[in-house]
């Protein structure tokens, strides 16, 4: 056993105990809100003690704030792991393979969506931080992806406020709301293969034939 056996054990410890601290974050905060969720129920749910919130995170806000970062990050990386896939290939088809990964996504990830939502209903400084910090950058990415496709003919030709909360909207809305389809239409949308034909809707949608 060498000598640093110990910390690599401790550092493997802390860095389990942050992952379910900010995975019953992101729960909570989806389910009941910045306000609603309280460190006492984050800790349940992590099954760690209360004071280990403040430990790694300072307090309800940091937290927030990383598991915000957290969820983009994963979004990011399995972007960036598609492009790569996808070096020479035109720009119709890496756009529709960037749609789609959103898509999958926000089907693995619907508390992304309803975090954001629970914010949209006033203009607080939250909002202000996620959008600046992150949303932000996201648009433009979507914006500066499609522009070209829409003036090519590729895509429909929306304005690119519409033509972004068309595509944000529809990729993840059914999965938002995924207990009210279920109840309505007896389909549940996070079975995959009702995902990949989410997929194929959304595509069908922004692209011309």
């Amino acid at each position: 056993m060498t000598p640093t056996t110990p910390a690599r054990t401790r550092r493997s410890s802390a860095d389990d105990t942050r992952g379910r601290i900010l995975q019953a974050a992101l729960d909570l905060f989806s389910e009941r809100s910045f306000e609603g969720a309280s460190t006492r129920q984050i800790a349940d749910r992590a099954g760690v003690r209360q004071p280990l919130i403040s430990y790694h995170f300072g307090g309800k806000e940091q937290l927030w704030r990383e598991a915000i970062a957290l969820l983009f990050d994963e979004f990011g990386r399995a972007l960036r792991g598609r492009i790569d896939d996808l070096r020479g290939v035109d720009d119709a088809t890496t756009a529709r393979v960037v749609v789609a990964e959103f898509v999958r996504f926000s089907a693995g990830h619907p508390q992304l969506h309803r975090i954001i939502m629970q914010e949209c209903k006033s203009e607080g400084d939250r909002l202000h931080w996620l959008v600046e910090t992150h949303i932000r950058p996201l648009f433009d990415a979507t914006v500066a992806l499609l522009r070209p496709l829409v003036a090519g003919g590729v895509v429909r030709d929306i304005p690119e406020a519409h033509l972004y909360y068309l595509v944000t909207g529809a990729a993840a809305t059914m999965f938002v709301l995924a207990p009210e389809c279920r109840i309505l239409t007896g389909v549940d949308p996070l079975e995959p293969e009702e995902v990949e034909r989410h997929v194929d809707a959304v595509l069908s949608m922004l692209f011309l034939p």
